[in-house]
């Protein structure tokens, strides 16, 4: 119909011009015809954060001619794909930037293999010798965190930063497997005896085959992948089958589209930097999203969108800078406003965006859940955070089935702080006699303790229920803020660690890799019964599993402040 009317108007504004007796009359210009530019071949690196087609970096990928591979099965299909893998996809964006269609997706996990350890309070676990971060935002499959032990075998996605550790973006427990996976940045390569290292674990390979490199090709600071049988593990070391060379060998020409996700691994400047193995460079017209480019440091998380140039550099047309969430909330869903795309919760709105990861474990299960799925009444879990423009942005929100108690939390920065009640993001929380409080050191305190610790802009996270329309908390508890100096009380941490007792001495243990320092302060428990410390060292052995509650210093050392023996 658009084109029917344009092509009257041609030729009604032709006739005009014909049709007057002045020879030196100018007919009126020809209009232009609209046309639509055509979609923009890419390439992505990033975290799928929903269905109904693939979100990954903000755009929406048709799937449905997609060719989707994972490491193990070339002829996989979308089903295979979850909510926090990272993913490499190839296809076209359309004009707006928002849609577009994938031609091929394929997914590699980072890591396979049994637990080490894990540090509830530093959000920390250990796996075949690596370390690994996990956060709010880390998608989570058939794991309950504080329930994990040493042995339960995981499979981990996430992204590398400049210290060699890898943030998961998605943690999935799964039936335990004979075939281990590491990937890592190569040190201590000895050629001689035909090992080098992935952080503390030893590689073998002398018996390995190279996949689609050469052994001579082999060198330091290169990041590759091993794989292996569980058999062949022992010690700390492990004699890998295969090895892949896993930095990039992708060929660009001028002006190819590429959007990429990841930690700046190396900063010459925030005009010059590497994410995953990409030279990026911003000039002027470089866009910013939550940030500057005064926030381009070494270790910032980024997504970058650009064209490369004729010497292969990336240029970044727009850098958004990762934002940690610092806003948890649960409880029911009061109002669902599809046009501005908000939700609100506990009477708090939060903007929901094609950024937004979701999620749904409720027993409906709907894989391509999105806003328009909610209803008043859901439960919800949002994490988020506080723009600049006092917005609150979800980074992720998960539907749930709601407790049988009605249970509710919170966690975010105080203020208003009056009497024995605060603020958080508007929030007032009501606390009393029943309350339990856990002060700044993560002993239990009373209330009157509590509030003395307790300053605006402090972490606090609050379990309670809505008591005729108040906030009533349970558990009130001070948190860690990642923000403050680590130089802060001499750089000692909290610290929750479940491992594996691998030595003992007089007044040391060493709990998978760590040590932990025992005073005549250490309290001790055995199957909820308090023991002596007497009594504690004539039980414990090595292989025992325990939970260790402390303080760790910048050294790593962790001063017991309670054991739990564990069997």
């Amino acid at each position: 119909m658009f084109k029917q009317s344009i092509l009257s108007l041609v030729i009604a504004s032709t006739l005009a011009g014909c049709g007057g007796s002045s020879t030196d009359s100018t007919p009126p210009p020809v209009p232009t015809v609209p046309t639509s530019s055509s979609p923009t071949a890419t390439q992505v690196t990033g975290v799928i954060t929903g269905f109904g087609s693939v979100f990954i970096n903000g755009v929406e990928y048709e799937t449905d001619s997609a060719e989707v591979s994972t490491d193990d099965n070339a002829g996989a299909s979308e089903t295979d794909l979850q909510v926090g893998m990272v993913v490499t996809l190839n296809g076209k964006v359309n004009e707006g930037g928002t849609t577009g269609n994938a031609s091929s997706i394929h997914y590699d996990e980072q890591l396979k293999g049994p637990l080490d350890s894990i540090d509830l309070l530093a959000n920390s676990l250990s796996v075949l010798g690596q370390t690994i971060f996990f956060d709010d935002l880390t998608s989570l499959d058939n794991v309950v965190l504080i329930e994990l032990v040493p042995g339960d075998f995981l499979e981990i996605s996430g992204f590398f930063d400049a210290d060699g550790n890898l943030y998961a973006t998605r943690i999935e427990k799964e039936t335990e497997s004979t075939k281990l996976k590491v990937q890592g940045m190569v040190e201590m390569l000895d050629t001689v005896n035909k090992t080098f290292t992935l952080s503390s674990l030893t590689i073998d390979y002398s018996s390995a085959v190279f996949d689609d490199f050469v052994e001579a090709d082999l060198a330091e600071g290169q990041e590759v992948r091993v794989k292996g049988l569980s058999s062949a593990l022992a010690n700390d070391i492990f004699v890998v089958s295969e090895i892949k060379l896993k930095e990039s060998k992708e060929e660009h020409e001028d002006g190819d589209d590429k959007h990429t996700e990841g930690f700046i691994t190396s900063f010459e400047s925030n005009s010059s930097f590497i994410v995953n193995d990409i030279h990026v460079i911003t000039d002027e017209n470089t866009e910013f999203e939550h940030g500057s480019v005064d926030s381009l440091l070494l270790n910032v998380r980024v997504k970058v969108k650009g064209e490369f140039n004729a010497t292969g550099d990336l240029l970044a047309k727009e850098i958004r800078i990762h934002q940690r969430s610092n806003l948890n909330l649960e409880g029911a869903v009061q109002e669902v406003d599809l046009d501005l795309s908000t939700v609100t919760v506990l009477d708090v709105v939060f903007e929901v965006n094609n950024q937004t990861k979701m999620e749904d474990e409720s027993d409906t299960g709907e894989r391509f859940f999105d806003l328009a799925d909610l209803t008043v009444g859901d439960f919800v879990e949002i994490k988020g955070f506080i723009n600049n423009e006092g917005n609150n942005i979800a980074t992720k929100m998960k539907r749930e089935n709601e407790d049988d108690d009605n249970e509710t939390e919170l966690k975010g920065t105080v203020s208003n702080i009056i009497d024995f009640s605060f603020d958080i993001v508007g929030v007032n929380v009501s606390t009393n006699e029943n309350t339990l409080f856990e002060g700044t050191d993560g002993d239990d305190v009373t209330q009157v303790t509590f509030f003395e610790q307790l300053q605006d802009d402090m972490l606090v996270e609050v379990k309670g229920q809505i008591v005729d329309g108040i906030f009533v908390a349970f558990k009130v508890e001070i948190e860690e803020n990642d923000s403050e100096d680590d130089d802060s009380d001499e750089g000692m941490h909290r610290t929750e660690l479940r491992g594996i007792v691998e030595g003992i001495s007089d007044e040391t243990l060493i709990v998978s890799g760590h040590n932990v320092l025992i005073t005549s302060n250490t309290e001790f428990e055995f199957n909820d019964d308090e023991l002596s410390a007497e009594e504690f060292w004539q039980l414990v052995i090595v292989g025992d599993q325990i939970k260790v509650k402390g303080d760790k210093d910048m050294q790593g050392v962790i001063t017991a402040k309670s054991i739990e023996l564990e069997r």
